[in-house]
């Protein structure tokens, strides 16, 4: 018997499917508001939001670095079964996603001034982005809390709930934006309220129904911080590739914006920001086909299922990477739809516009690539390449390559720079870690820096559920118990274990005969032994059963299991059921 990814498989094309959900509808909020303000405010509309974007993403600092690490975090906690730290990081993260923007909300009459004497914009573009950045000032604890809320709600056995959320909260901005622009006379006031009134609507609607679901295994706890200072640290180590990959951002658009608008003028600025805002369609569905990483890589990190975890890695590249070279042909093909998206109609610019955007999007697999390298090096613990990885491509390469192609190709040399920048990025990175491969810093397996294999991991299999197959399971894990010199009480408790609950899977687990995929991994971690039986059947935890009484069905055999000489323990994690077996 051998490991196969099929139900793996499954978990990946369900969370992929969710995550794309999400990210299209959280997104596609971004890339129409954009269209809308630039439809019915016109280009300048779209040149305020771009340039009040710097200030928008250290409101976010909290949501990004708490949503982010505390996902991972919850996820790696869920799979060593550890559910009491995954409550206390939860916890954490509720509290401070709010505290954080509640500063800048107190402090607005300060910062947004100040915020808009760094830009150097005047007139009307001066006033639109006072307008936005003081809305979203105001409305960021709610929106922050909401967001971090989806975040950890995916990972805790909810993709479907976090993906509605997301949904509802962009029906209601988009329908909002609509009305309050178009038959208000709020103008970009409007569009900004729309979306902190979508995450009111959608958090007030979900987020309860989160909490009451049976069938979610974290428990927030709002208390005794100072004594869990590591997990805090943890939490915020996991989420600091992204807060400074945001924080880097910040630094690059508030250094290009200047550039461009002191160099080119408003003009070129709006046209430079109808560019800047078609990325955010590549990122519409590469962030939903990468969250799978830290969702589900993540929970296999913390069980050290490394097979897993490059079956995973594998699919979201191929996946992206085919995604970004369909969108790529999209603008290489016919870039004057995007420009007519975003209602910019300054025909005297939409030649070197559109020449732009064909050399933009050459840019957009290697952005795919240091995406995905960023956000998978964060989930396994390689914090440092992940934030080299987003230095490069925001800071060491990328300014000076832009800055250098404006003053010598003008306008279009803004993008060639942007196409050099991720692709040299990409490459800088691979060669450091080869580097650091060669040294012993990081195992030596190739792109995916993981060991071959959990250096406990005994056997790991996977079998179709049936009453044979239950049989034939339990030999094999007595074959390999005998070998580990076990007494033979404790490996017919084994034996007995893995038969009685591979029969009660493929049984009772699933409503359809079909796919009854079961993984079963034997392992040994400082002298114990875990046996763990992994499905992705109806939730039942067999820990918790009690058998009627006189009841003569098979699944009384539960009864059996609880009276061997093992520990009985049971997680359900990513929608998988995993049952697991512990002796000394």
């Amino acid at each position: 018997m051998e490991r196969n990814d099929n139900l793996i498989k499954k978990k990946i094309y369900k969370y992929m499917v969710t995550g794309v959900m999400t990210t299209v509808a959280l997104q596609l909020g971004n890339v129409v508001d954009a269209m809308i303000v630039g439809n019915l405010i016109g280009s300048l509309g779209n040149g305020a939001i771009t340039a009040s974007t710097p200030y928008l993403y250290i409101l976010q600092a909290a949501t990004i670095l708490l949503g982010s690490g505390g996902a991972v975090m919850v996820a790696i906690l869920l799979g060593r079964r550890d559910i009491d730290s995954a409550g206390r990081v939860m916890g954490f993260c509720m509290l401070f996603s709010i505290l954080y923007p509640l500063i800048f909300t107190i402090l607005t009459p300060v910062v947004v001034p100040a915020f808009l004497g760094l830009t150097g914009a005047t007139g009307e573009l001066a006033n639109m982005i006072i307008q936005v950045t003081t809305v979203y000032s105001i409305g960021m604890p709610i929106l922050s809390f909401a967001v971090v809320m989806a975040y950890i709600i995916n990972v805790d056995n909810h993709p479907g709930l976090a993906t509605y959320m997301h949904i509802t909260a962009n029906v209601v901005n988009l329908v909002l934006d609509f009305i309050l622009v178009k038959y208000t006379s709020l103008g970009i006031t409007g569009a900004a309220m729309s979306t902190i009134l979508g995450y009111v609507v959608a958090g007030s609607i979900f987020i309860p129904i989160y909490f009451r679901s049976s069938n979610r295994m974290v428990k927030p706890t709002l208390k005794g911080f100072g004594k869990c200072g590591k997990l805090i640290g943890s939490t915020c180590k996991a989420g600091f590739p992204n807060l400074s990959y945001l924080i880097m951002t910040v630094i690059s658009v508030s250094v290009i914006n200047t550039v461009v608008l002191g160099n080119l003028g408003d003009s070129y600025f709006s046209a430079y920001a109808v560019a800047n805002n078609t990325q955010l369609i590549v990122q519409m569905f590469l962030n939903g086909v990468s969250s799978v990483i830290a969702s589900v890589a993540g929970v296999l990190y913390g069980e050290k299922d490394y097979y897993g975890m490059r079956k995973v890695l594998k699919k979201v590249l191929s996946t992206a990477l085919i995604i970004s070279g369909v969108i790529m042909a999209v603008f290489l093909i016919y870039p004057r739809l995007f420009a007519m998206l975003y209602g910019f109609d300054n025909e005297a610019l939409m030649d070197e516009l559109l020449a732009g955007l064909r050399i933009f999007s050459i840019s957009f697999a290697f952005f795919t690539l240091n995406a995905i390298t960023q956000n998978y090096y964060r989930t396994t613990g390689h914090t440092f390449l992940s934030t080299f990885s987003s230095t490069l491509q925001l800071l060491i390469i990328k300014i000076p390559l832009m800055i250098l192609g404006l003053y010598l190709f003008g306008f279009k040399g803004i993008f060639t720079g942007i196409v050099f920048s991720e692709l040299l990025s990409f490459v800088i990175l691979n060669v450091l870690r080869m580097i650091l491969q060669a040294a012993g810093k990081v195992p030596k397996k190739g792109f995916m820096a993981i060991p071959e294999n959990n250096t406990g991991e005994i056997c790991n299999f996977t079998i179709t559920g049936s009453d044979a197959n239950a049989t034939n399971a339990a030999k094999q894990i007595i074959e390999f118990c005998r070998k580990e010199k076990l007494s033979e009480d404790k490996v017919m408790a084994m034996g007995v274990a893995t038969e009685e609950l591979v029969n009660n899977i493929s049984r009772f687990g699933y409503k359809k005969t079909d796919d009854k995929y079961i993984d079963i991994c034997l392992s040994k971690t400082d002298d114990k032994y875990y046996l763990r039986l992994r499905d992705d059947g109806i939730p039942f935890d067999p820990t918790s059963y009690e058998a009627p009484e006189h009841d003569e069905d098979e699944i009384s055999g539960l009864e059996l299991i609880k009276k061997l000489s093992v520990k009985f323990t049971y997680m359900r994690v990513i929608s998988l059921n995993n049952t697991i077996i512990e002796i000394s």
